[in-house]
């Protein structure tokens, strides 16, 4: 496996950094190993600090959105190289592959680095429950990276020791069940050690539980299609039970809650805020490579938008599904957070400009709707945090509000609707928060349709396809082969201005039917390449 013996030398990343992220303001010394780098309580904190920028750089830039959200056509790149996921035309050459398999792999590295490392503190008088607390930081990171791996490869290598792996690039994949269950044993350790808790930025109790009940719900869809093999013998029911029982505890915690304006969450100033549960640390105002958010140079349309600061997203656009979407449901408020339209303005941004506002109106009229999520603007607009290669941005991985529409949707189960008024209170304060009226009952279709504009350009929905395929893939390959997929549109422009409407204007490119096999990636030449065992049937891991 390339990226693991590439990263098999590398410690713990650990840099000189100065930023407001306190806990990742940390010293490194060449001359430490993992023989002594655990010497005291802050050795490991510093260990585990390096587990929430560099290690995912590769992965958030650019495949979080290009992935979840083009393949999950949320996106419109008809112009782009990133527009083989909107047609489901990518292949084991495509680079953003690449880019994210060996992220995520670094991930699972540099995790194992510390929980094979970490009880090294005990001889240093480090309490054990603190040492539990680092170790568990790492399973979460551990864990969160296998649940991304599982739901975009399928089967695919467990590594629990990187050093004995690094000997051979031969190693057998495992099947997606056990990467699954792997994944929920580490994020069940994270829950039971992390504290209720912590600086602000790190994961605690309460970000094991709800990424739990994530996993919970993906093995709950697997095991409603019976997909499991004798080895696994819970029920469908009985993971809806622990996703319910998991997502409950965080709807309870007092210190989470959602922000009163939607617009307000992706802002560089409310980094952290009430309702983030997991957020890549990325270092405002750092340009030192892959500790910066980098995701507003692909998606910015305008540097006069940015001050200045790299803006690529010129030809990035929301997809005429998502669009048509958000318009038949009166959508205000996640619209114009998510993405830029004729007509709309922004308060906050274009401090820098004449105006002192950013309105999509004359010289800034866009041709189809950019991307709004992930823009921050420029340094005037945030306090100084954003620079070229670096928004600043905390990105988010896991909010509350995800967590409430998982607890809904554990709380429907295998039902058609629900009128539990527990599912109705959490259901409809994600709907209040944007200006949606509330509803008297929920359906899996509402659910499916919530997730998709609340977390619209924040790399899901299209892993709510795969999982939902476990069980329901005829269903869903109907969906995908029955979509506008990179389709052109009319929005607040052209002929349509004051709404939307489809345009017939083809380009001539292929765009391929949506396949069962479509529904996992290709893995990347260079990995069959080192490793051709990867096409062998599968082994089980030895749990």
């Amino acid at each position: 496996m390339n990226k693991i013996k590439s990263s098999i030398y590398i410690l713990i990343v650990s840099v000189a950094l100065s930023s407001c992220n306190k806990f990742l303001d940390t010293s490194s010394s060449n001359q430490r190993t993992l023989n002594n780098y655990y010497t005291s309580y802050e050795d490991c904190r510093s260990a585990t600090a390096g587990l929430y920028n560099i290690v995912w750089y590769n992965f958030s830039s650019q495949f979080y959105f290009s992935a979840g959200d083009g393949r999950g056509n949320n996106l419109f790149t008809p112009y782009s190289s990133a527009e083989s996921f909107g047609r489901l035309t990518e292949t084991i050459e495509t680079p953003l592959l690449t880019d994210a398999w060996n992220s995520l792999y670094t991930v699972v590295t540099q995790s194992d680095y510390v929980v094979n490392n970490v009880d090294n503190a005990l001889k240093n008088n480090v309490a054990q429950k603190d040492v539990n607390a680092c170790k568990a930081e790492a399973r979460f990171m551990r864990g969160v990276a296998y649940w991304y791996i599982g739901s975009a490869w399928g089967n695919a290598p467990i590594v629990e020791d990187p050093i004995a792996v690094v000997k051979t690039t031969l190693v057998k994949p495992n099947p997606f069940e056990d990467v699954l269950q792997y994944s929920i044993r580490d994020l069940e350790y994270a829950a039971l050690w992390l504290p209720a808790s912590d600086t602000k930025g790190r994961v605690t109790k309460y970000s094991a539980l709800g990424m739990l009940s994530r996993l919970y719900i993906t093995a709950a869809c697997y095991a409603r299609g019976n997909k499991f093999s004798s080895r696994w013998t819970k029920s469908s029911q009985d993971y809806y039970t622990l996703a319910l029982n998991a997502a409950k505890q965080v709807c309870g915690a007092s210190q989470y809650s959602l922000m009163t304006d939607y617009e307000q969450l992706f802002r560089v100033q409310n980094n952290n805020n009430s309702e983030s549960l997991f957020s890549l640390q990325f270092v405002p105002g750092s340009s030192l490579y892959g500790v910066g958010n980098r995701n507003q140079d692909w998606l910015a349309y305008n540097t006069a938008l940015t001050d200045g600061l790299t803006a690529y997203g010129g030809n990035t656009f929301i997809s005429g599904e998502l669009i048509n979407l958000m318009f038949n449901r009166g959508e205000l408020k996640r619209q114009k957070a998510t993405y830029f339209y004729n007509g709309a303005t922004y308060d906050y941004l274009g401090a820098a400009t004449a105006a002192g506002t950013w309105s999509v109106t004359g010289t800034n009229v866009v041709r189809y709707p950019n991307v709004k999520k992930h823009v921050v603007g420029g340094k005037k607009d945030t306090d100084g945090m954003a620079i070229n290669g670096n928004s600043g941005l905390a990105a988010p991985m896991l909010r509350l509000a995800e967590v409430y529409l998982l607890y809904v949707e554990s709380i429907l189960g295998t039902q058609q609707t629900t009128s539990d008024p527990e599912a109705l209170k959490y259901f409809n304060l994600v709907r209040v928060r944007a200006g949606m009226p509330t509803v008297s009952s929920v359906s899996l279709a509402d659910i499916w349709d919530e997730r998709r504009v609340e977390l619209a350009l924040e790399g899901q929905f299209w892993y709510d396809m795969v999982r939902r395929a476990y069980w329901d893939q005829d269903w869903v390959l109907n969906y995908m082969n029955n979509q506008h997929r990179s389709q052109y549109y009319y929005y607040l422009s052209g002929s349509a201005p004051t709404g939307f409407a489809w345009r017939t204007q083809t380009d001539g490119q292929v765009q391929n039917t949506a396949t069962p096999d479509r529904l996992l990636f290709p893995y990347p030449a260079t990995e069959l390449i080192l490793n051709p065992y990867l096409k062998d049937a599968p082994i089980p891991f030895n749990f």
